[in-house]
Formats: structure tokens, sequence, C-alpha cells
């Protein structure tokens, strides 16, 4: 199950915000060695404001499986402000129906092929149905350069913005390696492709009733 909570919410949903921040300082701080602002042991950076989405794969005990976080390019974007010579296309990086995913988790606890590939598949459709639903033509994100193949597969229409180039040292230091700036074109179709990359129903009704809206608000897609 996947659901979307919005940071100016994060009161009504302390409890997923507190294992979130935990979650992303496990996986970037002490697994991947980035040097981020951290507190208390918790990860949580400038673009965490009230415009943010996050998307949360649970599990039947309510933990979190996999994670991504969007924002508004127009007012939020790590690319604009941190990585814009990733941009060689002419393309701007900010644009009121582009935006922009970052801190992407994707962890199963069941371990396999199939499972990562379903998982994937499940937050990812979440993402583009959610912006078909918000009029979001396009997510643009900055990826480690040699997953860019498994994003073309989960949808063919990606296209990079520009060439890879070292962060944070290079890969031969902790916590760096190459990364590139991509665009994710959204639409039925790219919904239907996520969809079928993991294993998911492909013809599946956007307006079905596993898709809920809570008073708070925040969303559900099973």
């Amino acid at each position: 199950m996947v659901m979307i909570i919005r940071g100016k919410d994060r009161k009504e949903h302390q409890e997923y915000f507190d294992q979130l921040f935990k979650l992303r300082y496990k996986i970037f701080i002490e697994g991947r060695g980035w040097s981020l602002p951290t507190k208390q042991g918790l990860e949580i950076d400038q673009y965490d404001d009230e415009e943010a989405i996050y998307f949360l794969d649970l599990n039947e005990e309510r933990k979190i499986e996999g994670t991504v976080r969007i924002t508004p390019t127009e007012k939020s974007s790590l690319t604009a402000d941190y990585f814009s010579h990733l941009i060689e296309n002419g393309q701007s990086a900010r644009a009121h129906t582009v935006y922009e995913a970052t801190r992407y988790i994707v962890r199963p606890s069941k371990r396999s092929r199939e499972e990562n590939r379903a998982a994937k598949s499940r937050l990812l459709s979440a993402l583009t149905e959610w912006c078909l639903k918000n009029g979001v033509e396009s997510i643009q994100t900055v990826i480690d350069s040699n997953t860019l193949p498994t994003f073309i597969e989960l949808n063919p229409k990606v296209r990079p913005m520009g060439l890879s180039y070292p962060y944070g040292g290079g890969r031969q230091n902790h916590g760096g390696g190459d990364c590139m700036a991509i665009r994710w074109p959204i639409s039925q179709e790219i919904l239907e492709c996520v969809r079928i990359y993991g294993g998911l129903d492909p013809t599946k009704d956007l307006n079905n009733p596993d898709f809920v809206t809570s008073n708070n608000p925040s969303e559900m897609i099973q």
C-alpha cells in the first residue's frame, strides 16, 4: 500500500515522518556516507517544507519499505540550487508543470528481483498517477548514472538533460559517485509502462476505489 502525505500535515502524521527521516538517515548518512545536515539521528533538509509531497510504500505492519519526495521546481529544486551544471540541453530547471523527485529509496523486506521490481512499480506508479491527477507534466531528478538503464526500462521516454559528472569527490570517495539529471514525462502510457515493469495491472482505472483522499488530507493507493 502506498500512502501519500504532504509536508504541511507533519503534525497529523508525526509517526510516519519520524520513521521516514530515521530511514533516510540510515540509508544516506550511515549507508552512503553523504554529508548532509542531521539532527538527533534524523535526516531533514530545506526541501522538507509544507509543499513537499511524500510517497510511502508501507508493508502490513505500516513500516516504510520505499519512499520518494517530490517538490514544485518553481520553489524547491535541488537541481537548480546545486546541480545546474547537469542541465546542458537548454531546458530550465524550474517550471510550474515540473516537479522534482529526491530521496528515492526502495528496500522491500522480501529481497528478490521480482519483489524489487514490484516495489519500484508500486511507488513510481503512485507518483505518476498523482502527477496525472494534479497537472504535473514531468518529474525531474538527479540519479546515479549507472541507474539510467533501469529508469529507461520503467519509463521509455526518460531523457538525460546532460552528461554524467562526478559528485562528492568522485567514485573513489565514500559518499561520492557519478550523476546525471533526467526528465520523467508523465502520461497514461507511461503509467501503464511503470505498472507492467512490476507486474501490476496496467489497465487499472485512475478513478478506482483504492485511491482514497482522507480528511487530513492524505491519500492511499493499494
